[in-house]
């Protein structure tokens, strides 16, 4: 008779990329936040992918997958922006909507574009933490690995970004919340 420890037999992941569809979404959209145009988005999200499986026995916890798979995003967009220097652009330069949307929908859209306008001229590195933080939910350690910087950095970089979201979104927000926002420093 086995032992009842014995008999139990945990479900194991043998490769880490049996369940890629999961972090494609979060590479795309990582992609796009770095690069700014959907069009580079795609080809650096690809380029993510396949470099992730060409490179996947080097994966040590395939739970961290999509932290692994966000970092090599980070290093392939810096060589690329070494190499060829880009200029600035919104995110809303490429994609034109042509249906008006009805007015609350209207409103809700132009508040989102506000706010990625923002985001899009904070400093890169806080631009990259403020939008690995708060739209893909890593935590400050996961961030850390993905931009290979301290926890300090990360904290540092997040809070500037805040303050600085806060600043130029200022009268969004009284609009949005209908009241003043409270002072943060104090």
């Amino acid at each position: 008779m086995w032992p009842a420890t014995a008999a139990r037999i945990e479900p194991t992941v043998t490769n880490p990329f049996d369940s890629i569809e999961e972090h494609v979404g979060s590479v795309y959209r990582y992609a796009l936040r770095l690069t700014r145009r959907p069009h580079l988005a795609e080809d650096l999200a690809q380029d993510t992918l396949l470099q992730g499986w060409r490179k996947r026995h080097s994966l040590q916890d395939y739970r961290a997958a999509r932290v692994w798979l966000l970092k090599i995003a980070t290093n392939l967009w810096t060589d690329h922006v070494r190499r060829q220097p880009q200029t600035s652009e919104s995110l809303f330069d490429d994609v034109q909507c042509t249906d008006p949307p009805p007015s609350d929908a209207s409103n809700h859209r132009e508040n989102v574009r506000l706010a990625l306008a923002a985001m899009d001229d904070l400093p890169r590195r806080q631009r990259q933490v403020l939008y690995l933080v708060t739209c893909e939910a890593l935590t400050n350690t996961e961030v850390a690995t993905v931009l290979e910087i301290s926890e300090a950095a990360v904290k540092a970089n997040l809070s500037l970004a805040r303050k600085e979201m806060r600043r130029r979104l200022k009268e969004l927000y009284e609009e949005v919340c209908g009241r003043p926002e409270v002072n943060h420093e104090q």
